[in-house]
């Protein structure tokens, strides 16, 4: 049956600002102190100044292309870098982060294949998935940032179709331990058998074990200990897997949500929060025995969730329409 969550206080304390407003947000990280939100259709990055309470602008930057979408910020040879991929560019860019929280260009690279905004960071590797196209299956590049400001395309690994013909898409990765874990969505039929769970081993870059089969349109996975959580759009549903075998992946549960297409999901070692996108509300999952998630509530009012971070207790979250918000969520409230 599915599960019905409970409204959170009227209290929770919920924040937003209007990055563009004509603009899409699309991906949102944090570092130290600032939030970005990339910005497509305006080619932006906002950054904001964020704490428990408020949100406040910090700086503009204006993108080398209209789509950035997916990024990460992390610290190299004692720089601060944003690495932020450009769909329609077909390229990443990285930018150094001031003590401000403004951006400045540092290096790029070109040459991505409709490279898709789920990326993930491993120590200095920067790992993108690449869509694919109508006549190859997407892939999974990885990109050294060991040098920022001249990122290398280090080697691709192309991802399996789980029965012979159907055509794969890499759609979102995460990693845990030396190992990616991509999401590959799949239009082939039968629907029931094409998407799955991938395994890359960073090392070789080349794929570990089969492919798991997952229900149609998965959409984004997280990591908590040796579980991933990953959403599936048309199951209303969310699945926990096994990953402690990286060669053998297995599904562990699935839990089915109320009223909710999520795409977004993002968790601790308890909790999870997945964004219904169409519904325009977060679902709060009790995830600390995987094999029985329950919801907990659901948080409305956060339009068409789109990405999310968690981060010193507040849970950011993009709003993915023309002059969309970015929201700010203070856990301490639910």
């Amino acid at each position: 049956m599915p599960i019905v969550a409970a409204n959170p206080p009227a209290s929770n304390p919920i924040t937003t600002v209007v990055p563009s407003a004509t603009g899409t947000p699309n991906s949102v990280t944090v570092f130290g102190g600032y939030e970005f939100v990339s910005i497509q259709g305006a080619g932006l990055i906002a950054t904001y100044a964020i704490n428990s309470s408020s949100q406040k602008p910090a700086a503009t930057y204006s993108t080398p292309c209209m789509d950035p979408s997916g990024m990460v910020a992390t610290s190299v040879n004692g720089a601060n870098v944003l690495a932020a991929i450009c769909f329609d560019a077909g390229a990443l860019f990285t930018l150094t982060i001031a003590a401000d929280g403004s951006l400045h260009a540092l290096g790029s690279l070109g040459g991505l294949d409709a490279p898709y905004p789920g990326i993930a960071l491993d120590g200095t590797n920067l790992y993108v998935p690449l869509f694919g196209g109508s006549a190859a299956n997407g892939a999974v590049a990885q990109i050294s940032l060991a040098n920022p400001a001249s990122p290398v395309l280090v080697g691709t690994v192309m991802l399996a179709s789980p029965s012979p013909g159907q055509h794969v898409n890499g759609v979102s990765l995460a990693a845990a331990a030396g190992y990616i874990y991509a999401v590959s969505g799949s239009e082939s039929q039968p629907l029931s058998s094409s998407s799955s769970i991938q395994v890359i081993s960073e090392g070789s870059m080349a794929l570990v074990g089969a492919p798991l089969v997952v229900p149609h349109a998965p959409q984004q996975m997280v990591i908590a200990g040796s579980v991933g959580y990953v959403t599936l759009f048309d199951e209303l549903a969310v699945e926990a897997i096994d990953i402690s075998n990286p060669a053998k992946i297995q599904s562990i549960a699935t839990v089915s949500l109320a009223s909710c297409h999520p795409i977004p999901v993002a968790a601790t070692n308890s909790e999870a929060y997945v964004g219904c996108y169409g519904e325009g509300t977060v679902v709060r999952l009790n995830i600390a025995n995987p094999a029985q998630m329950a919801a907990i509530r659901t948080i409305p009012g956060i339009q068409a969730p789109q990405d999310m971070a968690i981060s010193n207790g507040l849970l950011l979250v993009t709003d993915a329409s023309p002059g969309g918000a970015l929201y700010t969520v203070n856990l301490s409230g639910l």
